[in-house]
């Protein structure tokens, strides 16, 4: 995937960077199609020749030296003016023009949360404590920490009860207890894991099978795979034992800029570090970890800060100063390279693994750096959101050019100052150029992921209603339904979060988050809410304002001998006795809840009704349906419309002899005819809205009159 810096995408001669060498060889363009390629501005204006000079290679880094030749064409120029006006506009001197085109296809991503098994008392202490204060599966697996005490009393949470290593199962059980006596600053824990260095590749000690859930992140490509072949830059880094000391730096440096990137049609914007000030200051030779740092180091590197080790560091540093020069100096291309856009080389150092809670607007609470293939989580607190963002570290080997000794013929009788392929020519100038690498780490965003841990919930209970005959109380039985569904094509309906009160809205946004959405009855200990109305819902929401109780039953069991303490079980079934008016109607609705209070969705309502007689009670129990919302509209479709008024002549009255009596004209359009077989004849004048012609429509109506009532006593 071709990669090219946003300003070095160029669209026409007057936006390039460089004017001398879009004119040479060009730069990368959009295509009709708005895909990135190749484009030459060349002008026809003149000619060029490219001469290599010395390169220099008494400095660290070695810079190479090019001259280049230009002829102009003469034809295109009036005079001398005209051409050091050319000249001096298309060459810019004294200005650095950067190109760090490469090609790099982003590894893939890929996330996933897993929920292993319940553990109540832990998951209970997470809503408690902060984020950066819970077991550390990458700290409890570091297979060097016997050899760092402050990663082994922070992953273990060690107190001065300790005589032997804990297993991972007593850490579980004994965290509140543990934070409470730990041995150092509790609020030291959190901020030493605000940045971790993940620079150890080895197999780890435990797994995460033992942890109640965690979240995974792998990454499809391994930055330490083949990198003695492929990624000699980090293979220095490893075995000079650099890692530290650069990633730190990463951390530390406020230096960088923002740099845009175009790939195809898109962009991406990031930080660009200039890695060859980092690695040449003295930081390369110094270390010292922050009080808000814990680095995971390799076995022969955990020590580096013992005296012994000075010596040894100091003599790596020179020795990875020596392969950092011979691995630019082979990477940095020459002028022609840089003018035909050819790419440069580029070598992936690790991952930055940002991590935030509740929301992106802050600081993160946690960062990563790691140069594996693959990131652990299992800090999470039950209930809250995380956000992860992934970044990669990627070193480009780039350059940088600068032009400087412009000379220009000033008239047609000068001859050139120096030998060159042009000699006695009429328009003529050149130019030096310096190439210097432009080694930069970028640092750009691959990934973001959004997790939470959260239980999710059982299917709506199986609910059993009875009574006895000589007891006005209604009795609910409850069972929780563990079976699955499945539609009619065969695939599996999971249970969805109930999103009925308030409360419930967060938590029906985290469950999409967390992982697989399958019910796992570890986390259901059969509580169960009870909704009550007394008038019919009309639908379910309706049940949200009338909450009647939660059943939690629980069972002691005693032990066999008196020396041991009776222990309480939650019972997966639940039962309730309602006292209710007889002979009345109740609505019922139920749900489940998981352990941590997920909500399941609300059964169908029960229309109830405890009937009392003479000598016992008994209940009617009916399935309730919620009535069907009729909101009907009715709309009947017209091609035209006609508007019928009538001819207000012919609306006549009179009055009889009495003033207060009025009569129908014989000559009004609805005066009845003088005998009941009289038909009259209406003329309906139609009349053209667009063209004015006139019709006439008579229609006849034939009146009988209906005699039925005209006798009172016959009805």
């Amino acid at each position: 995937m071709l990669v090219v810096d946003t300003e070095n995408v160029v669209s026409s001669l007057e936006t390039a960077p460089d004017r001398l060498r879009a004119q040479i060889y060009g730069y990368y363009g959009p295509n009709d199609q708005g895909q990135i390629s190749g484009r030459i501005f060349d002008q026809d204006q003149f000619d060029n020749e490219i001469e290599t000079l010395t390169t220099n290679e008494q400095v660290l880094i070695p810079i190479k030296k090019n001259r280049i030749h230009i002829k102009g064409t003469e034809s295109r120029f009036r005079d001398h003016t005209q051409w050091n006006e050319f000249i001096t506009q298309t060459i810019s001197t004294g200005r650095q023009f950067l190109d760090h085109t490469f090609d790099f296809t982003p590894p893939t991503v890929t996330n996933s949360f897993h929920k292993n098994f319940h553990h109540p008392q832990y998951e209970d202490a997470t809503k408690t404590f902060p984020s950066n204060q819970l077991l550390n599966f990458n700290l409890i697996s570091y297979p060097h920490k016997d050899n760092v005490e402050k990663v082994r009393n922070i992953g273990e949470l060690r107190t001065e009860f300790d005589l032997t290593d804990p297993s991972i199962n007593r850490l579980f059980d004994e965290f509140s207890n543990r934070i409470t006596n730990y041995t150092g600053s509790v609020g030291e824990i959190a901020t030493k894991q605000r940045n971790i260095f993940d620079l150890e590749p080895s197999e780890t000690a435990a797994s995460t099978s033992d942890f109640p859930y965690y979240y995974e992140k792998e990454f499809g490509i391994n930055p330490r795979g083949l990198f003695q072949v492929i990624n000699p830059f980090l293979r220095s880094l490893v075995l000079m034992k650099k890692e530290k000391n650069l990633f730190q730096m990463l951390k530390k440096d406020l230096s960088f800029s923002n740099r845009s990137f175009t790939i195809g049609q898109d962009q991406i914007s990031g930080k660009i570090y200039n890695a060859i000030n980092l690695l040449t200051s003295t930081s390369i030779n110094r270390f010292t970890e922050a009080s808000d740092e814990l680095f995971l180091l390799r076995e022969n590197d955990v020590n580096h800060s013992d005296s012994s080790e000075r010596f040894v560091n100091q003599i790596n540093s020179v020795r990875f100063l020596a392969e950092m020069r011979t691995t630019i100096n082979q990477a940095s291309r020459s002028l022609e390279e840089i003018y035909g856009s050819q790419t440069c080389k580029t070598s992936l150092i690790g991952y930055k693994i940002e991590k935030y809670l509740d929301n992106d607007a802050t600081n993160p609470i946690q960062t990563y750096y790691t140069t594996s293939n693959n990131f652990v989580d299992t800090q999470l607190k039950h209930g809250r959101r995380y956000i992860y963002k992934t970044k990669v570290l990627l070193g480009i080997f780039g350059s940088s050019y600068s032009y400087s000794n412009l000379v220009v013929a000033q008239s047609e009788a000068e001859p050139t100052t120096s030998p060159s392929p042009y000699m006695g020519e009429k328009y003529w100038a050149h130019v030096d150029v310096e190439v210097r690498p432009s080694f930069q780490i970028l640092e750009y965003e691959i990934d973001r992921h959004e997790a939470a841990f959260v239980d999710f919930p059982t299917l709506p209970p199986h609910v059993e209603f009875y009574n006895r005959k000589d007891e006005g109380l209604l009795q609910m039985y409850f069972r929780p339904r563990f079976f699955s569904m499945s539609n009619t094509q065969g695939e599996p309906v999971l249970a969805s979060v109930g999103n009925l009160r308030p409360s419930d809205a967060n938590i029906a946004a985290l469950a999409p988050l967390s992982g697989e959405q399958i019910a796992n009855p570890d986390y259901f200990t059969g509580i169960y809410e009870i909704y009550r109305m007394e008038n019919p819902p009309q639908r379910k929401e309706d049940f949200s304002n009338y909450y009647l109780t939660t059943i939690d039953d629980q069972t002691g069991i005693i032990r066999p001998t008196q020396n041991m303490a009776a222990e309480v079980y939650d019972n997966m079934n639940g039962h309730f006795a309602d006292r209710i008016i007889p002979n009345q109607k109740y609505y019922y609705a139920f749900r489940t809840l998981t352990y941590h209070g997920t909500p399941s969705e609300l059964t169908h309502p029960f229309e109830i009704e405890l009937q009392r007689d003479s000598d016992e009670f008994k209940i009617n129990v009916k399935e309730y349906h919620y009535p069907e919302q009729k909101d009907y509209s009715f709309q009947k479709s017209a091609k035209r419309l006609i508007r019928i008024v009538p001819n207000i002549e012919r609306l006549l009255f009179s009055d009889e002899t009495d003033s207060n009596s009025w009569q129908l004209d014989e000559g009004s359009l609805v005066a009845n005819g003088a005998g009941l077989n009289d038909n009259r004849t209406f003329k309906i004048r139609v009349t053209s809205k667009h063209t004015g012609k006139k019709m006439d429509i008579n229609v006849t109506f034939k009146l009988k009159k209906d005699d039925s009532f005209t006798n009172p006593q016959q009805n």
